[in-house]
């Protein structure tokens, strides 16, 4: 018996859940699963003539009413009439209403106001004013001659590379340089006896095209030192004897603080604009690929912002104005847009902006993220109300005018200007009263049809 009740006793609390849960079921059934109205309601209803249908009085709802809404819009002031407008209004219920859903009033605010647009932006060197400086060829890197930071001249020599190519096209030039001076002696010979009868004109034909031939090979030897980024001219070369050939080809555009140690592999990386030294990616002994980086060199006096514009608002924007840029870290620069891209980017749809922005101080930093504010057009003195005081209907905007304590004429307005949270719109004048917060339920009573609800009375 004790067995029984020990096991019963476990199935309590289940037992009790399924009654309480079959009776919730069989109160739903009968009640067709519907709460009672609040209390609050019921004497409205029955004593105020309150409408049940949009919680207002029965007498002044707009939306039952039809006479009074007409009566309402009769008293539009002229400012804010147009042809063949629409004029509706926004009820609520009561001041109290008003308050608990957060709908505050503000007048408007007359103010002088420029259009603006605001986009994330980022720092990037200027296009025309970097050198990533590497070596033309494989190599390993002999020496670095410079420090980030360093301030640089064109031309000097940041950085010696030793390149077995380069060695190999210097004994290149070496060799076609002897064959030239070979097969100009011989031309002279071959000029002087076909001038006294000894050889024939087909002879000297042929020492003359060994001559050209020659003369050849020291231009291609010549023009591959070049292409390896030795300038060198063969002209001053010649007639130099082996060993003082091989000592200036050597030391060919290497600064005299550089020691060679006997090698001919070695070729200067020389800056091609001066600046500051930003970026140093390789060390001494780090083998290299060609023209892979290894030191950079910009002008950081000026940069450039990356500004990605959606195409709506890319319209407004035009080589020349202005532009303000707020870095993450608080540093303020200006500038102007230098270029808008003809073709939006075909991942994010976006249009890309370029502007120069200055950098005298030296403050910013490339690869900085910010906000920009393009200014796109001249100032002028308009309504201003809050990103807050707008609600759309698709594209068009409305602001939210009071009429009474508790009925407000939902306006469309067109958008003016943008400045931040600031928006300019017209239609609206000194001294008229707008709801500048809990605009979404104004918005809600304007058009009940958007909510599923309607109307029953005329």
């Amino acid at each position: 018996m004790s067995t029984i009740v020990r096991s019963v006793g476990r199935h309590v609390p289940a037992i009790l859940s399924f009654a309480v849960l079959g009776g919730l079921f069989w109160w739903g059934h009968h009640t067709g699963w519907r709460l009672a109205k609040p209390a609050a309601e019921a004497p409205h209803a029955a004593t105020d003539h309150w409408c049940p249908e949009h919680h207002v009085p029965e007498a002044a709802c707009l939306l039952c009413k039809k006479d009074v809404g007409k009566a309402l819009a009769a008293q539009e002031p002229e400012r804010h009439r147009r042809d063949g407008e629409e004029i509706r209004f926004a009820q609520v219920a009561s001041v109290e209403a008003l308050a608990k859903a957060d709908i505050r009033v503000e007048p408007v605010v007359m103010d002088h106001i420029s259009p603006r647009v605001r986009v994330a932006a980022e720092t990037a060197y200027p296009p025309t004013a970097v050198a990533r400086l590497g070596c033309r060829s494989d190599g390993v890197v002999r020496e670095v001659l410079v420090e980030l930071g360093a301030e640089v001249a064109p031309g000097a020599v940041v950085a010696v590379v030793d390149a077995t190519e380069v060695g190999r096209a210097k004994s290149a030039l070496m060799q076609a340089l002897a064959n030239g001076d070979l097969a100009l002696g011989n031309a002279k010979r071959a000029r002087i006896t076909a001038a006294a009868g000894v050889r024939t004109p087909a002879e000297l034909q042929d020492v003359e095209a060994r001559l050209r031939v020659a003369e050849v090979a020291v231009f291609d030897a010549e023009q591959a030192l070049r292409n390896l980024g030795l300038t060198v001219d063969a002209s001053t070369l010649v007639g130099l004897d082996a060993a003082a050939l091989a000592q200036r080809l050597r030391r060919l555009g290497l600064p005299e603080t550089v020691l060679d140690g006997g090698s001919a592999n070695l070729v200067p990386i020389h800056a091609q604009r001066g600046g500051t030294v930003t970026e140093i990616r390789a060390v001494a002994g780090e083998a290299v690929e060609a023209n892979t980086p290894i030191v950079v060199v910009a002008d950081v006096s000026t940069l450039w912002l990356s500004l990605p514009v959606p195409p709506d608002r890319a319209v407004r924007i035009a080589s020349g104005q202005e532009v303000a840029f707020q870095a993450g870290n608080g540093v303020s620069a200006t500038g102007t847009v230098a270029v808008v891209g003809q073709a939006a980017d075909p991942l994010t749809r976006l249009v890309p902006v370029w502007a120069r922005i200055a950098n005298t101080d030296r403050r910013l930093r490339v690869g900085q993220f910010g906000a920009a504010t393009i200014t796109t057009g001249a100032a002028t003195t308009s309504a201003i109300v809050p990103t807050g005081a707008i609600q759309f209907d698709g594209a068009q905007p409305y602001v939210f005018v009071r009429r009474s304590e508790t009925v407000f004429r939902s306006l469309p307005v067109r958008i003016l200007a943008r400045d931040g949270d600031r928006v300019a719109v017209d239609r609206l004048a000194d001294g008229d009263q707008v709801a500048v917060s809990g605009t979404g339920i104004l918005f809600s009573a304007t058009f009940p049809e958007r909510m599923g609800a309607g109307c029953t009375d005329d």
